[in-house]
């Protein structure tokens, strides 16, 4: 199982560079970056960057969507990426969260982002993709195989990932009857697509730090989620008091006002947190339900232990 870091790009370009580099020296495989091109920094200039800053580490969007950034956009990217960093690009998409709703606009529905990946697909290959009666586009330089992976939480995500996508990133907690549930969901629809039990790459995305504080801005995100599976009392109730409160501007940041509201008794059932080996325990009791990558996000904020200090002490623990 792999393991991976997961940054929100809220801070200088430079000292995202700087953990890029110590994450792959301390053996993660890939790392994952928010595309919320208002609130963090911008996606692509970033990707560029440490592609060229290193030369093992993968890299993702974890994740972008199809409105903010038009298919053509997003191949052309992904297809250029792939080749600047010699095959180690990962596209990460959904129908989008912040990156709209900070502008007040719609997410994109389901039928919409599949038919983007499948023209995503066919901009890959070099094939000319038609988006309006009687044009087509075409990407020159092509000829690419970029895996695509589908942010997904609830069934109809999770079944059309099972059915279509390279992988999926699950955003539903890390408690294993959450996480067993989504997976078994997805392996439906492989089957019944046709396709092989295991053919889409299960990865586990939530955020991540030793103190319980520091992630509840991404539990309370979680829980606004259809997450299927097992939901006690308490999740429901915090989730009233938290959909109240959500504040966009505040999306994806440690600080946020409304993680306040999060008790500690639901942390560690939707994020990474506590000592290296429990959150050693946290990663290793995914193993066994067919996880093959989990994504530890690591916040930065003032107040807060660094991200590359608790890269560091979470290392030894994990490799």
């Amino acid at each position: 199982m792999k393991v991976s870091l997961g940054v929100y790009p809220n801070e200088n370009p430079a000292k995202i560079i700087e953990s890029a580099k110590l994450a792959e020296g301390l053996g993660f495989d890939t790392l994952w970056m928010l595309d919320s091109h208002l609130l963090f920094r911008e996606v692509y200039t970033m990707l560029g960057a440490l592609a060229v800053s290193t030369s093992k580490l993968r890299f993702g969007t974890a994740v972008t969507n199809p409105i903010t950034r038009h298919p053509t956009v997003t191949a052309s990217a992904f297809s250029t990426l792939h080749e600047l960093t010699g095959g180690r690009a990962t596209l990460g998409i959904s129908v989008g969260d912040s990156a709209l709703r900070v502008m007040n606009l719609e997410i994109a529905k389901i039928a919409d982002l599949s038919d983007a990946v499948a023209k995503i697909r066919g901009l890959f290959k070099g094939e000319a993709v038609s988006f309006s009666t009687g044009d087509r586009a075409k990407l020159t330089f092509a000829h690419v195989d970029v895996p695509i992976y589908i942010a997904a939480t609830g069934p109809k995500m999770l079944r059309m990932s099972g059915e279509l996508a390279d992988g999926v990133i699950l955003m539903n907690g890390i408690a294993p009857e959450l996480i067993k549930t989504a997976v078994d969901l997805v392996h439906e629809a492989e089957r019944g697509a046709g396709r092989a039990v295991g053919s889409t790459k299960i990865v586990v995305w939530a955020a991540c730090h030793p103190s319980f504080d520091a992630v509840k801005y991404n539990v309370a995100r979680a829980i606004l989620r259809n997450i299927p599976g097992p939901i006690d009392d308490l999740t429901r109730k915090v989730a009233v008091k938290v959909k109240a409160a959500y504040n966009y501007e505040q999306h994806g940041r440690s600080e946020a006002e409304f993680g306040k509201l999060v008790p500690d008794e639901l942390v560690t059932r939707y994020a990474f947190s506590g000592t290296p080996e429990m959150i050693k325990g946290q990663v290793e009791a995914l193993r066994p339900l067919g996880v093959d990558e989990v994504v530890l996000a690591i916040p930065v904020a003032p107040g807060i232990e660094s991200r590359d200090d608790v890269l560091r002490e979470l290392a030894p623990a994990l490799f």
